[in-house]
């Protein structure tokens, strides 16, 4: 997730399913020769392929208990464990499908990706490289290994502030200061929001404080972008430097997209995800309503579900914009229940479905929200 200035506009989702390992099932087909029906179970790949996670995991559990060495059922289960949000069981499962088949490309892919979003850049790099090795040809593989290379390679060269809940990594002495400001935003921002949400992320969560060439160089952010947010917090400094203010916002925003993806692994739309964060960032929300009165367009709420890295700076701004009111909304009709709420979404209900399991209309909630994004 990211967020940016000038006054202050964020960006695109990292959660979900990645463009990496959403193609693994190409993969699979492509290095087994096998179409689903002649896979092992074909029932569980159909279901993995309508989505139905719960179902596969379910029929690849029972498929492993009777063939425990097959490659390309512990590969199913950690599809499976995957898109439910759980990423560990999904990581264990891909370790013993690489054991059962060493030269299994599709499992060491998605070991790579699932790696890299928890941090673990050196078992993402060295499981990537071990798949370069058996795909040379594959030009996907290469560029990713290429950009990861290039990230560990700034990485190590980086301090670390260590700490209990935040690890800040920053480049010398002078970006100490930023780095010691930094960890005490987060500090107070991780009990203020993780109450407001009922969510605290258990493990030590990776901050990194980049220069502006190497924060997009190594997110490929939109140029309007100011942070982001994919299982690590990513800040360039010189929005410190601009502006402290709006920068210890940049800093609240993201952490709460940490909170959301603890929280809620799956399910969460993009307007539901950046709407929290803008409107907890800050209690103030005035540029929400200056974007607003001067918006030459309007956004349809369903058209505010995926990745806001599409828009230029201005459509991102109405966006942007347009969530948190959407936000405001939720914290007004669900009280202290939005954490429950986005529990909801984890468990696989619709935004409709999730509103009235808490006893609010969502034709009433898109009405009022319209209501209050068209006035001027």
């Amino acid at each position: 997730m990211l967020i940016a200035g000038p006054e202050r506009m964020p960006g695109r989702p990292n959660r979900r399913m990645t463009t990496l390992a959403a193609g693994l099932f190409v993969a699979l087909a492509l290095v087994t020769g096998a179409g689903a029906q002649e896979r092992p179970v074909p029932e569980g790949w159909v279901a993995l392929e309508a989505g139905d996670a719960s179902k596969a995991a379910a029929i690849f559990r029972d498929a492993l208990e009777r063939n425990p060495r097959s490659a390309e059922l512990h590969y199913g289960a950690a599809f499976a464990a995957h898109l439910l949000g759980r990423t560990d069981a999904a990581i264990s499962s891909l370790k013993q499908s690489i054991d059962c088949n060493p030269r299994f490309v599709p499992a060491l892919v998605l070991l790579a990706q699932l790696a890299y979003e928890t941090t673990d850049l050196d078992l993402a790099i060295r499981s990537l490289e071990r798949a370069a090795a058996l795909l040379p040809r594959n030009a996907q593989i290469a560029r990713q290994l290429e950009q990861w290379r290039g990230e560990a390679a700034v990485h190590n060269q980086l301090n670390e502030r260590p700490g209990v809940r935040f690890s800040v990594l920053f480049d010398g002495p002078t970006v100490k200061p930023i780095a010691d400001h930094i960890a005490g935003v987060l500090e107070a921002a991780y009990w203020r929001i993780g109450k407001t949400l009922d969510s605290y992320p258990s493990h030590t969560l990776s901050v990194v404080l980049y220069s502006n060439q190497q924060f997009f160089d190594i997110t490929r952010a939109p140029a309007w972008a100011g942070g982001g947010y994919d299982g690590r917090i990513r800040l360039p400094v010189g929005g410190a430097l601009r502006s402290p203010a709006d920068f210890d916002r940049v800093v609240a925003h993201e952490f709460t997209h940490a909170v959301i993806a603890t929280a809620a692994p799956r399910g969460v739309p993009t307007w539901v995800d950046e709407g929290i964060a803008s409107y907890l960032e800050s209690p103030n929300h005035a540029w929400a309503q200056r974007a607003l009165r001067q918006a030459p367009v309007f956004i349809p709420l369903e058209q505010l579900d995926g990745g806001f890295g599409r828009f230029d700076s201005d459509l991102s701004l109405i966006a942007y914009a347009e969530s948190l009111v959407a936000a405001q909304l939720l914290f007004e009709r669900l009280s202290g229940n939005v954490g429950l709420f986005l529990q909801t979404l984890e468990s696989g209900q619709s935004v409709d479905q999730a509103l009235t399991t808490l006893g609010v209309q969502p034709e009433e909630f898109k009405a009022a929200w319209k209501a209050r994004v068209v006035r001027r």
